[in-house]
């Protein structure tokens, strides 16, 4: 600014009065005084009747559905603003326009470790527009302690300006709950009718906090010896399937979205994903004719679907199911899900070949997963955001895959009153 002064200064008068004639000049040739922006990433968007019939760039397609998003309270001027590149964040990295950074933030859920929400983790909400956050069993102490800290995250976000993160919980009941209700074990519903009355009083209880998605039910067969045994609703697929299907329907009731996991079927799988690399020995026929069922009974009903961090010998038995386009092909023209997908959790993921979660961010993504869900490492998470913001500068995600999962949340957080 004080160059910029010292230069009018020197040019004096006379300069400012040629550079008002040229200005003049330029704009009675070109037409008019009517000028266009030009955002960053390329975009012609808010460009009018010059951009009709051209191609359009990252922004013409990410812009509009990033304006819709919204923000905070009072916010939508801003949001519409930074939607189309006017100023970086202050967590970009040089070069990276503000709407491709918040683009590929909203497409994580992300999660923390403990009770409490440290500094640490409130800075980073005000520095990432973070899609949401998944609380985990350890994360919730009591139903007040889960809303103060549901508080804490929405006011960081709304500080910021960013739109409301959604909030989701782990809820399989008993200890598998992330929010202590006082719930059942998932496995100790005796028929549908007991499931879907568990469902819809646990939404009762944790809708009021803040939560509007929950990581549940496992709609896994519980085979012996299983990772799931013990958890899942039963060990065959017509009950699990109509448990399922009766769960989806009570969440949905209590205005919670329900994530059916972990497709298409984990139970069988060789260990915990979680734990260690874990695979499925099942072919393609035999996923059909069991662990596929429950999934086809909610995916006309479903809001959103998670998908398995196992690999699967149907496939080519070394890729995790949440990284195969073939997967989430599946799960789309096969069984007929319109809904949100996210993926299974990166880190256990990554346990599978060794491959750095950063890389695995992007692969799901453009491979179809709407939310890539991150656990606690706030490295793994800020290095998957900064590589899924080079994806959508270089194009290695497409602009048309980006809009697609961010439209597809959009109408999920719309749905579920997340504002």
């Amino acid at each position: 600014m004080r160059e910029a002064m010292t230069r009018r200064r020197l040019i004096g008068l006379g300069g400012c009065l040629t550079v008002v004639m040229v200005v003049v000049v330029v704009l009675t040739v070109s037409g008019g005084a009517k000028t266009h922006g030009v955002p960053e990433g390329g975009s012609s968007f808010g460009a009018g009747a010059r951009a009709q019939g051209k191609r359009g760039g990252l922004m013409d397609a990410l812009a509009p559905v990033l304006a819709a998003g919204g923000g905070a309270p009072g916010a939508q001027a801003a949001g519409a603003q930074a939607a189309v590149g006017s100023s970086p964040e202050p967590d970009a990295a040089p070069g990276l326009p503000t709407s491709q950074a918040r683009a590929a933030a909203r497409l994580f859920l992300i999660g923390f470790g403990g009770p409490r929400v440290g500094d640490a983790v409130l800075k980073r909400f005000a520095l990432h527009e973070w899609g949401g956050v998944v609380l985990e069993p350890g994360n919730g102490a009591s139903p007040q302690q889960v809303a103060d800290v549901i508080g804490q995250l929405r006011g960081a976000a709304a500080r910021a300006r960013h739109q409301a993160p959604l909030i989701a919980a782990s809820q399989l009941g008993g200890d598998q709950d992330a929010v202590p209700v006082g719930a059942p074990p998932q496995s100790q519903a005796a028929d549908a009718p007991a499931a879907r009355a568990v469902a819809l009083g646990e939404a009762k209880a944790i809708h009021p906090l803040g939560v509007r998605m929950v990581l549940g039910p496992d709609a896994d067969i519980g085979f012996a010896g299983g990772p799931w045994e013990g958890v899942a609703f039963a060990d065959d697929a017509q009950t699990v399937s109509d448990m399922t299907a009766a769960a989806v329907s009570g969440w949905k009731d209590g205005e919670v979205a329900a994530v059916p996991g972990h497709f298409p079927g984990e139970g069988a799988a060789s260990g915990d994903p979680a734990l260690e690399a874990a695979t499925v020995g099942l072919s393609l026929d035999e996923l059909k004719a069991r662990d596929l069922k429950p999934f086809a009974a909610v995916a006309k009903h479903a809001p959103a679907m998670q998908l398995s961090a196992a690999t699967y010998v149907a496939w080519d038995g070394v890729t995790p199911a949440t990284l195969l386009p073939d997967v989430v092909k599946l799960l789309r023209h096969d069984l007929g899900f319109a809904g949100v997908i996210v993926s299974g959790d990166l880190q256990a993921a990554s346990l599978a070949g060794g491959e750095p979660v950063s890389a695995l961010a992007v692969d799901a993504i453009k491979a179809g997963v709407d939310l890539v869900w991150i656990p606690g490492d706030a490295a793994d998470q800020d290095a998957a955001w900064r590589a899924v913001v080079r994806a959508l500068r270089t194009g290695d995600i497409p602009a048309a895959r980006a809009a697609d999962a961010l439209k597809r949340v959009g109408l999920l957080r719309a749905s579920y009153g997340v504002r």
